[in-house]
């Protein structure tokens, strides 16, 4: 078995900052669909207007959401960990660790090939 040794305050601080981080990856995000939308609008070229759409829809929307849902499973599976570790149920907190370190991947078309 594992041995742990972890600063729960710190552990906190450390998973509140990495928190409010992805919570500042919302807007920039959302940024890139707007301005890869503002370029596929100024081109003359339907069939570049098109590939642009697809690539939106393909490539920077599933992208940006599963930076996002990663990241929050992640902390979210982290957290658990810390408070069951703080109230000493460490096969708990070592069932929510390897959780939360988990990725699951998810098949994706890559909309320029």
């Amino acid at each position: 078995m594992a041995v742990w040794s972890i600063d729960v305050g710190t552990a906190r601080a450390v998973i509140s900052s990495a928190a409010s981080s992805v919570s500042a990856l919302e807007e920039p995000l959302a940024g890139v669909q707007g301005a890869v939308e503002g370029i596929a609008a100024a081109m003359p070229s339907a069939q570049v207007q098109e590939a642009l759409g697809a690539l939106i829809e393909n490539g920077v929307v599933p992208a940006t959401t599963d930076v996002l849902e990663r990241s929050t499973a992640a902390l979210t599976g982290t957290s658990e960990a810390v408070s069951h570790y703080a109230n000493s149920d460490l096969t708990m907190a070592s069932t929510a660790a390897s959780s939360a370190s988990t990725v699951h991947l998810q098949s994706r078309r890559n909309p320029l090939q």
